[in-house]
Formats: structure tokens, sequence, C-alpha cells
């Protein structure tokens, strides 16, 4: 059994409490209260404090991912603005690259008609210089 206090009035035991805290317990029922009011109150400040430094530690996570989904929203905004350039640019280089292949094409089938052209125009030349030669045979 424990003692508590200095009249040496009885504490009911059963409250599996170490005698050290026991001896300094006031016997008074109404102290006890008062101090058990003191030991919730400090148990309930410290509590909130500990709750308060939480939640500062949480707002500034908070700020920090705030911060870093603003970050990557201005890259994928600049990203994005990059791709429909690039991809301007691809149609542009697209459709540059049809027009040289039309006048490669063209350029290929005149070279081909003037190719036939030279062809008739060495024989016809062939043939001019036969019938000159021809022509002053006889004549000369």
């Amino acid at each position: 059994m424990a003692h508590g206090g200095e009249d040496g009035n009885r504490i009911e035991p059963g409250f599996d409490l170490p005698v050290e805290i026991l001896s300094v317990i006031p016997t008074d029922p109404y102290d006890q209260l008062d101090l058990a009011r003191k030991i919730t109150s400090m148990a309930i400040a410290s509590r909130v404090t500990n709750l308060e430094s939480e939640a500062e530690n949480l707002r500034q996570k908070l700020h920090d991912k705030d911060r870093r989904i603003q970050e990557l929203e201005d890259k994928v905004s600049r990203l994005e603005s990059g791709y429909k350039e690039a991809e301007l640019r691809l149609r542009v280089a697209h459709e540059e690259n049809m027009k040289l292949l039309k006048e490669k094409d063209s350029l290929a089938l005149t070279a081909r008609k003037l190719s036939r052209d030279l062809s008739k125009l060495k024989s016809l030349g062939w043939c001019l210089q036969q019938i000159m030669q021809t022509h002053n045979q006889y004549f000369c």
C-alpha cells in the first residue's frame, strides 16, 4: 500500500503507479483533481504545440509541392509550345520537300525531252551533212 502526503492518508492501491509517484500525489481528492487538471493542461499545450509545428511543416510541404506543380506546368507549356513550333516547321519542310520533288520530276521530264530533241537534232545535223556532201559531190 502506498501512502501519500504528510498526514499519512492512504491512497487506494490498484492504479499500478510507482511508489515514487504515489508518495508525491496529494491525498486530498480536490488537490488531486487540480494536479490532474494541471498535468492535462500541460499535455494538451504540448500536443497543441506539436500539432501546430506539424501543421506548419505540412503547409511548407504543400507550398513546396504547389511551387513544383507550377514549375512542371510551366515546363509542360514550354514543351507544348516547342512541339507546336517543331510540328509547324516539319509541315513547312514537308510541303517544301513535296514542291522540290515535283520540280525534280518536272526537270527530269524536261531533261528527257531535251535529250530526245538533241538526238533528233544530231540526227538532223548528220542528215544535213550527208545532203551537203552529196550536193557538193554533184555540183563541184
